[in-house]
């Protein structure tokens, strides 16, 4: 085992008494930081712990997932950050690196996503309670686990010209009722080589999980404090998936859940599943449906701002052109200057709060102002349409779909593996 060793940190601290005229300089010890884990060669600091409990707890306000009690997210959040310092210290053995144009590319990405440029983006999450360092930051660590599973996972996956056919096979079977979930997921890991007592263990835990659920506990707070998953702090939504796009034991639970059914535990080689089908969308078979819309967008939540959109919307609705108080007021820099128009989006585009008000809409009727985690909106859908799907582009969305599948399967099995090799001990106070 290797010897670690800690630097001690002193201060000069003053003591200054007034009544006497006189100064006594004093040295004393000052705990600055401390160790919460030791991780093979690295640490984990309180200082850590308090910063990405901070992050953690501006994520939930703005998501409204509520997370779990102090106690219990300090644990989840220090064995977050010893797989963060594990995979960072993988990722420095193999020469992998998170370097700043990268993570300046994917803010700028994320802030054309949000319809911002970055100095907007970082604006926004600044009111929103963020720290934006912080992000990067989180941003950085992300860079650096996609780039460790591109070459350590993803570069093992091979799908098959008959995976393939099976996919499409599937799909055109279920055309008829073409149909999105969107799921949330509980993980009880067990390894592959668990002895007896460790696969009790871990089943007594899933009936417990599986109680409190159906005695009316919300799946979002018990994810965030018991799944084994990575979204588990994110209460454990999967997001919107195609039947095609799940694995196998999830696909065949499906068939006989209805919406906020809860089922499991489903076994698979990472261990132990709870799944709970949280929405479902049924589509028209292989044409895609895709929206086009324009809006006036204003950062922030300040007060005044819902007040000047209505202010901007009753202009529009007194004769006022949409796009020309788009480009006087609105502070989105890719649709101002175009009217506020937005390029033709599909489901799963755009920010969730954006398209399900846009969904609401009839084309011609401009909403009433409304609020998503950036700031406020006034949208209006100019026209839809349907996207036919080629032959050739179904064959390539099928492909990524089933690598995709594969890449997560296999990446929660390669992070649990990085672990169990790893040295690891935690300190207490």
């Amino acid at each position: 085992m290797k010897k670690f060793t800690i630097a001690m940190r002193f201060a000069l601290g003053i003591t200054t008494s007034l009544l006497l005229a006189q100064s006594a300089w004093a040295q004393q010890d000052v705990v600055l930081d401390r160790i919460v884990a030791v991780v093979n060669e690295g640490v984990v600091l309180e200082s850590d712990v308090t910063s990405e409990t901070a992050f953690i707890a501006s994520e939930s306000r703005a998501s409204g997932v509520e997370l779990p009690a102090a106690g219990v997210l300090r644990e989840r959040i220090i064995e977050r950050l010893i797989d963060q310092t594990i995979q960072r210290q993988e990722a420095a053995r193999l020469g992998i690196v998170a370097d700043p144009s990268s993570v300046n590319r994917s803010l700028a990405q994320i802030a054309r996503g949000n319809n911002m440029d970055t100095q907007q983006f970082r604006e926004a999450l600044l009111q929103q309670g963020f720290d934006y360092n912080h992000f990067r930051r989180s941003i950085e660590q992300q860079i650096i686990t996609e780039r460790l599973i591109q070459r350590e996972v993803q570069a093992r996956v091979r799908v098959s010209e008959q995976e393939i056919d099976d996919y499409l096979l599937a799909a055109e079977a279920n055309a008829q009722n073409q149909a999105r979930y969107r799921l949330q997921h509980i993980l009880i890991a067990v390894p592959v080589s668990a002895s007896a007592s460790v696969i009790e263990t871990a089943n007594a835990k899933a009936d417990r999980i599986l109680s409190e659920l159906r005695a009316g506990g919300d799946f979002a707070t018990i994810a965030a404090a018991q799944s084994d998953g990575s979204r588990a702090l994110q209460g454990g939504d999967l997001g919107w998936r195609e039947r095609q796009e799940l694995p196998a034991f999830i696909d065949t639970a499906l068939d006989t859940m209805k919406i906020n059914d809860v089922t499991g535990p489903l076994r698979s080689p990472n261990g132990l599943h709870i799944i709970r089908l949280a929405e479902k969308q049924v589509g028209a078979g292989p044409a895609q449906q895709e929206t086009l819309i324009r809006h006036i967008f204003l950062a922030g939540n300040q007060p005044g701002v819902q007040e000047r959109l209505s202010q901007a919307r009753n202009r529009i609705l007194s004769g006022t052109e949409f796009g020309v108080v788009a480009a006087e007021i609105s502070e989105d820099p890719n649709s101002a200057n175009v009217g506020g128009e937005l390029p033709w989006f599909s489901r799963g585009q755009l920010p969730p709060a954006l398209e399900q008000a846009a969904d609401q809409l009839t084309p011609g009727v401009v909403s009433q102002p409304f609020q998503t985690q950036y700031g406020w909106h006034v949208v209006e859908v100019l026209d839809r349409r349907e996207r036919t799907i080629t032959s050739e582009s179904a064959r390539i969305e099928a492909e990524n779909a089933l690598r995709q599948r594969r890449v997560e399967q296999e990446a929660e099995r390669w992070i649990r593996q990085l672990r169990d090799e790893s040295f690891v001990e935690l300190r207490t106070q």
